[in-house]
């Protein structure tokens, strides 16, 4: 009996030793989940917008931007020797009307050995092989043909990108406008923020709806020009007698006014001289009377 009374008491400690290592047990904190709280990380929250930073920056919209066509602006400088200019003129005309252009400009020139017509054509891009090849159908010569290609597709895709951020900056501008703006200093800085931003839009526009044109229609230099036999050029103008009596008359007034001008400008130097002249005479007289004195003495 004594041996099982002191067993009892081990047991006992045993049991509640291995209660408290449990891992139902409230002993050890780490390995239970907490329940009532629960600190989660610390999240980074974007500051509120506010008048000079309305929209706040986001990834790159390039990077999920869809793939675009090339963007390609073609220009073609083209001089060709025909047989008549005026009929190569009229053929370039409709050529250009019925590819879908126009000629936007045309100069002729003539001069002592050949008549040239400068044209410039705007062409949609589709066309712009065609044409060339139906321009040389009135060629008897080609002088050359340039054809240069510029790339503007990552300009054009910039400005878009830029277009799209600007808009959304714009329309966050509004609504603080319509919500936010309080006071008004308030109200004064949103239309002026959206003043500058529209401004920049309309310039971006302006800008993107040049490269649209300049892609969309293609341009051609063409100089057309016709040999002829070598003539001298007639004389522009030739003055009549009476011009040319008229202009003799006007040169002889102005030639009087110039000589009484010259002696106005040079009064004293014929002030001077006049008197010389003056003295000159008077001591020659007064010698004169004195010899003429001394022989009638005699």
């Amino acid at each position: 009996m004594k041996k099982l009374s002191f067993l009892f008491p081990t047991l006992f400690l045993f049991a509640m030793t291995s209660c408290q290592n449990s891992p139902g047990s409230g002993g050890d904190k780490a390995n239970f989940p907490m329940t009532e709280e629960y600190n989660a990380p610390p999240q980074t929250q974007a500051a509120p917008p506010t008048f000079e930073n309305p929209v706040q920056p986001q990834s790159d919209p390039k990077e999920n931007a869809a793939p675009i066509s090339r963007q390609i602006i073609k220009t073609a400088e083209y001089r060709i020797q025909v047989k008549n200019v005026e009929a190569s003129s009229r053929s370039v005309n409709a050529l250009a009307e019925q590819s879908g252009g126009f000629v936007s400009a045309s100069e002729l020139t003539n001069s002592s050995y050949e008549i040239t017509n400068k044209i410039t054509i705007r062409v949609p891009s589709g066309r712009f092989d065609s044409l060339l090849n139906a321009i040389g159908g009135e060629a008897i010569f080609t002088n050359y043909r340039r054809i240069s290609s510029e790339d503007v597709t990552e300009e054009y895709v910039d400005i878009e990108t830029r277009l799209k951020t600007k808009r959304e900056v714009r329309d966050r501008y509004n609504e603080i406008l319509r919500t936010k703006a309080k006071t008004v200093e308030d109200v004064l800085k949103a239309e002026e923020q959206i003043r500058v931003i529209q401004e920049e839009i309309e310039a971006k526009e302006g800008r993107l709806r040049f490269l649209k044109n300049q892609v969309g229609m293609s341009t051609v230099h063409l100089e057309i020009y016709q040999e002829i036999e070598y003539r001298p050029e007639p004389t522009v103008y030739k003055k009549a007698f009476g011009s040319k009596l008229l202009n003799a008359l006007e040169n002889g007034w102005e030639l009087i006014q110039a000589m009484v001008l010259g002696l106005f400008s040079i009064w004293p130097l014929v002030l001077t001289g006049g008197l010389l002249v003056w003295k000159w005479g008077w001591v020659r007289s007064r010698f004169r009377r004195k010899k003429k004195a001394v022989t009638e003495e005699k």
